[in-house]
């Protein structure tokens, strides 16, 4: 059990919770004040990927790499996949009629996958070290 607290997934997907958990809730209080649900996402999103470059910088890749560098190849890279959330949250709700936090849920599963790998291979990376 201590391997696997030690480990850098296992790091990861705690901390993804709790940037999960503060994208949810900013979401939420969003939508029950009636903000648009793809503006609502943006804003969580800002608040959410805020939080996860520091807790991806130091709790889970314990990087050294240069702060303003690393932030500026984290937002980047999850511009994008902000990109693709939106999309696919416009398709399942205004297209396909999925309610929108469904919508939002099953989006998350896709962003999440896509985000680690982004970190791990272009942004946090270790030149010739392995994170694990």
């Amino acid at each position: 059990m201590k391997k696997l607290q030690g480990s850098q997934i296992f790091r990861y997907i705690m901390t993804g919770g709790m940037t999960t958990g503060v994208n949810y809730i900013v979401y939420i209080a969003l939508m029950a004040l009636s903000v648009n649900y793809l503006l609502a996402n943006t804003i969580a999103w800002l608040c959410a990927v805020t939080f996860a470059y520091f807790a991806n910088r130091e709790v889970v890749f314990h990087s050294t790499g240069q702060k303003t560098q690393e932030f500026i190849q984290f937002f980047s890279l999850r511009a994008v996949t902000l990109v693709i959330e939106n999309l696919l949250l416009l398709l399942l709700v205004s297209y396909i009629g999925a309610g929108s936090l469904a919508a939002k849920i099953f989006v998350s599963v896709i962003t999440v996958v896509l985000n680690y790998f982004a970190c791990k291979y272009s942004i946090f990376k270790e030149r010739g070290v392995s994170h694990e």
